[in-house]
């Protein structure tokens, strides 16, 4: 038996022109001008689907990424799963107990207690008082909340209130859990404890669908992936496939088209994927100790012979850290897959979140020539400054060497301060100190 089932689903909204002013007439948009319409004539709203004819099955215990840009559908779609929207056509088959996290905290009353609100959304979801109990302390440990479980939530900082939301959601014992965005949540720290339980409860038959922009994450955890685009399923497939064609679709939009040379070019080349991954075992992660060494893994795969260099481009936000090229092109004599690593010292990083983005050239006879450049495809985060991190500031923070050593004064050469003691020598006037006195008061 399928876990959910979704059948030609789409959601269409109506778009109303803009606000008008009683005085103002409407107007009729012809592209090339506007004309105004007669007084009280009013422009037919214009239609937008958000999703149209969706169509997927997903398997109890599997764990499904959900990509695609902006405006895609992804959250419309999770809405409908979740019936917070009802689909305008399609119909949606679930089995079990569907926990979302949509919009984390909704239904959490700020003026009760954590404890009150533990119990209060349990009830909201049917779950009986008695599991609730039995769980209470598990959902406690995990958002790390207990010296404060009594205390209203309006007095809560918003990284405590998500992950108590975070903790309540994932401990309700779900069968189908839709999560929009989890990597939004917390600290650093937590957001990796947030990835790591979802690919726990996947193990154990959780059905999870899972959006997020974030490529690796969707690599790391998910078996399957779909990808949506203006609405509508591209792909639907392993997660390895679905991110790799999604990433050259997004690279022939920025290259202008797929007749462009950069998309003729990544048949013949493409990156797989990008991860990081940890020094020791090789595993991918999704957060970094700043005193460890950062390995970026890129996988490509070459379909010809030929000399390729691969650079790694660091940011924070809009602001470009550095980038760190291959030293020389590298010649591949042979078809296959081949890992390119790039190996980021210790201690350099600062305690935030960066974006990572690969640029990959050939050698020509003609020179150099682009040819796949994958924009924004890894987010990761360091942490665990070794020490006194509010006092280091910046996008990078290396470990800086310091020393101190006592010394002789200087007496070959007279500093000012020793000048200005031979002058004082000379001008006993220069040892008097002016003295300042307060005006006298008028005696009345």
């Amino acid at each position: 038996m399928k876990s959910l089932t979704v059948q030609d689903i789409g959601k269409r909204y109506l778009l109303t022109s803009a606000t008008r002013s009683k005085r103002t007439k409407a107007t009729l948009d012809l592209k090339i001008a506007k004309v105004p319409l007669p007084w009280g004539m009013k422009v037919a709203p214009r239609e937008l689907w958000a999703l149209r004819n969706v169509s997927f099955e997903v398997e109890p215990g599997t764990i499904l990424g959900v990509i695609g840009p902006n405006g895609a559908g992804k959250s419309t779609l999770l809405k409908i799963l979740a019936r917070v929207v009802r689909p305008t056509e399609g119909r949606v088959v679930g089995h079990g107990r569907v926990v979302s996290l949509i919009e984390l905290g909704a239904g959490f009353n700020v003026d009760l207690s954590a404890r009150e609100n533990i119990f209060m959304n349990a009830a909201m979801h049917g779950i009986p008082r008695q599991e609730v109990v039995d769980k209470f302390d598990e959902i406690l440990d995990f958002a790390e909340i207990h010296d404060f479980v009594d205390s209203p939530l309006k007095h809560y900082s918003s990284g405590m209130y998500l992950r108590l939301a975070f903790s309540v959601a994932i401990n309700m014992s779900p069968h189908i859990l839709l999560a929009d965005e989890i990597l939004a949540v917390g600290d650093m720290a937590f957001q990796e404890r947030c990835l790591q339980r979802v690919a726990e409860e996947g193990k154990r038959g959780l059905t999870v669908l899972f959006v997020s922009h974030d490529m690796s994450a969707i690599t790391r955890i998910c078996q399957q992936a779909m990808w949506l685009k203006s609405g509508k399923l591209m792909q639907f497939g392993d997660s390895q496939s679905v991110v790799a064609a999604y990433t050259r679709d997004a690279m022939e939009s920025l290259a202008g088209g797929p007749d462009t040379d950069a998309a003729q070019n990544a048949r013949l080349l493409e990156i797989v994927s990008v991860r990081l991954v940890s020094p020791d075992d090789g595993r991918a992660i999704g957060a970094v100790p700043v005193d460890q060494d950062l390995l970026v893994r890129i996988r490509l795969q070459i379909r010809r012979p030929m000399r390729v260099r691969c650079l790694v481009d660091l940011r924070v936000k809009n602001t470009y850290v550095f980038r760190s090229p291959q030293p020389e092109f590298h010649a591949y004599e042979e078809r296959g897959y081949y890992d390119v690593v790039a190996r980021v010292p210790a201690n350099l990083l600062a305690e935030t979140s960066y974006n990572l983005d690969v640029v990959v050239y050939v050698e020509k006879s003609s020179g150099r020539t682009y040819l796949v450049n994958a924009i924004d495809v890894l987010s990761f985060t360091a942490y665990g400054a070794p020490y006194e991190s509010e006092y280091r500031k910046g996008v990078v923070m290396p470990r800086v060497e310091w020393s101190v050593q006592a010394v002789e004064p200087e007496s070959a050469e007279p500093g000012p301060s020793a000048a200005a003691g031979e002058r004082a020598e000379e001008d006993p006037a220069a040892d008097s100190v002016p003295t300042i006195e307060a005006p006298a008061r008028a005696e009345r």
